[in-house]
């Protein structure tokens, strides 16, 4: 099927990203040779596999949400990038970084490395649908909550053992006492159900006193 760009512009441009198979749902007899010929005249990127978006989504802020969301699913935005979004933490972080149920992986889209932690199903949760606007349309893409994100870092990243360690997270005090719930924090904590985490979260109220 022979498609002008504009024409495919003009269906899909508000989504900002989409793959092929939100193609073929619009126009089942597609030729992604077109893909090819859009990408190499620098009209579209490739993201991943089958997913893809126009070259103005990437100037859309947070646009890495919906990325990271979509091309390694199940997931959800978490670790130092949901703590910042939050002000929690105050680094710039350059990779985005979610959790997932599948296997740990990481990849590189432009300047930026996606990453992805495998963490058991048992603890796939404490997240929340957050949105933003792309093009004019609503979107929604998955981020831990506050007390979750701050628990995924502290679980996945074996690294953070003592009060020296925990401190150079230079976690944002005005946040922890007013923004982050405690007692929702100590259920999921309860869910997790390792020693060596809850050892890390007395350290982490013990310094800044909460």
């Amino acid at each position: 099927m022979n498609l002008s760009f504009i024409h495919f512009k003009e269906t899909f441009f508000q989504q900002g990203l989409f793959s092929i198979d939100h193609i073929r749902l619009v126009y089942p007899a597609f030729n992604t040779d077109n893909l090819l010929n859009w990408q190499k005249a620098g009209y579209i990127h490739k993201l991943r596999n089958k997913w893809y978006c126009f070259k103005e989504f990437l100037t859309v802020a947070d646009h890495q949400f919906l990325i990271a969301n979509n091309i390694y699913s199940p997931s959800y935005i978490s670790h130092q990038e949901a703590l910042m979004f939050y002000g929690i933490i105050p680094e710039h972080i350059v990779d985005s970084v979610s959790v997932t149920t599948r296997k740990t992986v990481a990849f590189e889209i432009g300047k930026r490395i996606y990453r992805y932690h495998s963490i058991s199903s048992k603890v796939y949760f404490g997240y929340e649908l957050k949105e933003m606007t792309v093009n004019g349309l609503k979107r929604n893409f998955l981020i831990a909550d506050r007390e979750k994100a701050i628990l995924d870092l502290l679980y996945l990243y074996d690294f953070y053992k003592t009060e020296q360690d925990i401190s150079e997270l230079r976690f944002n005090e005005l946040v922890l006492e007013t923004e982050v719930n405690w007692e929702k924090l100590n259920t999921y904590l309860g869910k997790f159900n390792t020693k060596t985490l809850i050892k890390r979260v007395n350290l982490l109220k013990k310094i800044h006193s909460l």
